[in-house]
């Protein structure tokens, strides 16, 4: 078996493993319904079900089991992959993470801000007068909501700078490397997969008569595998942080299919 072929079957079995977890996760997102829960609880049910569509997404451009000739788009492929990590940053931050009620309220109001002001700059070349000078009163109250928060001064200079320049997350790579073990090689990893996203030059010079042409080459097939991974690793992390905010409603429910998955977080990994 030459060393293509080896990928190549490494792949299909995580492959596999991949299905199993996005199987498990469109039936529990299709059954989150009517639950009673918070103002985060109720973002976290938003961040999974965002979650659960990235997760089908990446499945339809697996090029196994379609009629046509296959077609290995890595960029595409690595570009869902990086949401899939991002997905579940945000839903642990926004979502299961347990900040007191203070905490909670600054990352919220930091999260309306950066949501208007984006909402903002889009719109306003298109804005009445009256609607633009309405929309920039309340951006500037929303700025001084945060500049006043009792909970800033307890975040630390670059927290502090990040709100006040309106970041959506003000918590850093190396805080969630620090505090949750799936993210023990976070920067690594998002680094890999931003460089095969942007026409970087990793990503632009790596392609050649064999390379980034959607072949299937040796390199191509080792990249699909990382990002397998990748995705299978957090995407079980992602159901396990549903389990533990929902503990007694979807982890009981659930118990056997969570049981099943919290393994595939670390599988393959050291």
């Amino acid at each position: 078996m030459n060393e293509c072929s080896k990928i190549k079957k490494d792949l299909i079995e995580e492959i596999e493993l991949l299905v199993k977890v996005v199987d498990k996760i469109q039936n529990i997102s299709l059954n989150q319904g009517g639950i009673k829960t918070d103002g985060r609880g109720m973002r976290a049910m938003k961040i999974f079900t965002r979650q659960t569509l990235s997760a089908i997404s990446l499945l339809k451009l697996l090029p196994f089991n379609k009629d046509e000739d296959e077609f290995w788009d890595i960029s595409s492929y690595a570009s869902i992959t990086r949401n899939i990590i991002e997905c579940y940053l945000n839903l642990y931050y926004f979502g299961t993470e347990n900040v007191s009620e203070s905490e909670a309220e600054l990352r919220f109001f930091l999260l309306q801000y950066h949501r208007n002001n984006e909402w903002f700059n889009i719109r306003k070349r298109t804005m009445e007068p009256s609607e633009y000078e309405k929309f920039e009163e309340g951006l500037i109250e929303e700025k001084e909501r945060l500049k006043n928060h009792p909970f800033l001064p307890f975040l630390d200079i670059d927290e502090k700078n990040k709100v006040l320049r309106g970041y959506e997350i003000y918590k850093s790579k190396a805080f969630f490397e620090t505090k949750l073990i799936v993210c023990s090689d976070l920067k690594e990893h998002y680094r890999l997969l931003s460089n095969l996203v942007h026409l970087l030059p990793l990503s632009i010079e790596r392609t050649n008569n064999i390379n980034g042409r959607g072949l299937g080459s040796e390199a191509d097939l080792n990249y699909f595998l990382i990002c397998t991974m990748l995705s299978r690793k957090y995407l079980s992390a992602t159901l396990i942080e549903i389990r533990n905010k929902f503990n007694d409603t979807l982890g009981k429910r659930f118990k056997h299919d969570f049981e099943f998955i919290e393994p595939f977080i670390t599988k393959g990994f050291k």
